[in-house]
């Protein structure tokens, strides 16, 4: 690691140089396999039995929590937003730990059962179960989650190991948590009666592990993804966003709100499906073997050996993300965003 790793643009910068300092004095791990920013997870060799994968993940009240607007969907998410790191490495599932921070006078005991199970029913769809954890009063909620998996042979899948030319894939259409996450801060609309609950795809492991050269999940957004992935590797990128790719409520939100498209690959509130790069010969078999596990595998652009950070959007304009990507990220969320993001376009985003 070196000191400058934090200046991508992948990272915000303030959260990549405390990374970075907080790194320079720890003694790092003989077993761990991977470098800072270079997997999802973290990868320990066991030896004879074999890789263990662990990451952990907060989620902070306001902002992060908006595409989960009841307690059963915030269990849900927060088991979901650690487990999504596992498929991202293509790991399988074995328990889950939660840390509550809960507000005195904020949770009624019905409300924390429905949370449990929202953090429960998600453990067991990935093939786990929560084992334990933490709770405390604080003056905002957060939940945090640490998820345990195992990998079962080699090669080991991480965001390092893509080359020039690869094509981009992602698992299935995106833009559905950005259009959540819009719908409660811009519209001030309740999810309570159809919650939005996004699936880690743990199922894609096998087929990744086989075909795939690098991975990352889409938990910040497709394009944020994009450019880390690209950015790891010391590659360039160009994302083409079509229209067949977004999820139809993302689609139909951004049509009537008079939004392109393709913010709705831009914003934070991602969607937990997987990007993935893969050689020309591989992109077919892989999309193949996700098909067989009922995933549908969209191409969404290319790695280049330019280092340009590009996106061809909807009408085939082009845009460097080196411009937007820090502009979106000045919006505040809790804000007026819609207001913000049409003051945004008219001056040419």
């Amino acid at each position: 690691m070196t000191s400058t790793d934090w200046t991508r643009l992948y990272l915000d910068v303030a959260e990549g140089s405390l990374i970075t300092a907080m790194r320079e004095g720890m003694t790092r791990s003989p077993r761990q396999l991977n470098a800072v920013f270079e997997a999802d997870a973290e990868l320990l060799d066991l030896g004879a039995a074999g890789v263990l994968a662990m990451t952990v993940d907060t989620l902070n009240g306001g902002a992060e929590l908006a595409t989960a607007g009841t307690p059963y969907a915030k269990g849900w998410l927060t088991t979901t937003v650690s487990v999504s790191d596992l498929a991202a490495v293509a790991a399988e599932p074995v328990a889950v730990l939660v840390s509550c921070s809960l507000r005195r006078d904020g949770w009624t005991t019905e409300e924390a059962r429905q949370f449990g199970r929202g953090a429960s029913d998600a453990a067991e769809r990935y093939g786990c179960h929560i084992v334990g954890g933490d709770t405390n009063w604080a003056n905002e909620e957060s939940f945090t989650s640490c998820a345990i998996g195992t990998i079962r042979g080699r090669p080991l899948l991480s965001r390092v190991g893509a080359r020039p030319g690869d094509a981009l894939y992602v698992t299935g259409r995106i833009g559905a948590g950005n259009a959540a996450g819009f719908r409660a801060t811009a519209l001030g609309r309740s999810e309570a009666d159809e919650p939005w609950l996004p699936e880690a795809r743990v199922v894609a492991g096998d087929a990744l592990r086989e075909y795939a050269r690098a991975c990352i999940d889409t938990s910040d957004g497709l394009l944020n993804a994009a450019v880390g992935l690209a950015e790891i590797n010391g590659l360039g990128v160009e994302v083409a966003l079509r229209s067949e790719i977004y999820d139809p409520a993302a689609a139909t939100l951004a049509d009537a709100c008079g939004l392109p498209r393709w913010l709705m690959a831009a914003g934070e509130w991602g969607e937990f499906e997987l990007l993935y790069a893969v050689g020309a010969a591989d992109g077919d078999r892989c999309a193949r073997a996700l098909a067989d596990r009922g995933l549908t595998a969209i191409q969404v652009g290319q790695l280049t050996t330019a280092p340009e950070l590009l996106l061809i959007d909807e009408s085939d304009a082009r845009k460097n993300l080196r411009e937007v990507l820090p502009l979106v990220r000045t919006i505040d969320p809790a804000g007026p965003l819609l207001s913000e993001l049409h003051d945004l376009l008219a001056k040419g985003l």
